[in-house]
């Protein structure tokens, strides 16, 4: 689904895509992955690579969402799920805008799940985010 939005500018990867069942809303879930998807490809710049991964880690499922964009500064990594929060420096504002809510946004809804949501992001390397939820059958 979010193929279109990469085509011509960015490689958009799939990897480690296990078959895990996890309990939870459909819809909310996939506004989580189309958000962390979408910033990822908003932000990598021509040429670059996203790559979204799902497996079992420790029991759990753990999706990935990696970049190959500018990264996040650091001491911007610990307000980048606050409401209305907007790293400026190194994540030019696109022209379709955003109010800084996405992320969260997504974080709530993970959280809705007993779930984690992460970010580990070096400038000029790239940025991951890690969303990890508990298993249907645990």
């Amino acid at each position: 689904q979010m193929h279109p939005l990469a085509e011509g500018k960015v490689t958009l990867r799939l990897t480690e895509i296990d078959q895990l069942t996890v309990l939870g809303d459909q819809d909310r879930l996939k506004q989580v992955l189309v958000n962390l998807v979408g910033n990822a490809l908003k932000y990598t710049p021509t040429g670059g690579t996203v790559t979204v991964a799902l497996k079992e880690e420790n029991g759990q499922a753990q999706i990935t969402i990696s970049d190959t964009g500018p990264g996040v500064p650091a001491e911007d990594l610990p307000h980048i799920f606050e409401r209305f929060y907007r790293s400026e420096k190194s994540r030019t504002r696109s022209k379709d805008g955003g109010f800084g809510l996405g992320l969260s946004i997504a974080r709530f809804l993970v959280r809705a799940h007993n779930g984690t949501i992460t970010v580990a992001s070096e400038e000029g390397v790239g940025t991951t985010f890690t969303v990890t939820l508990p298993l249907a059958n645990n």
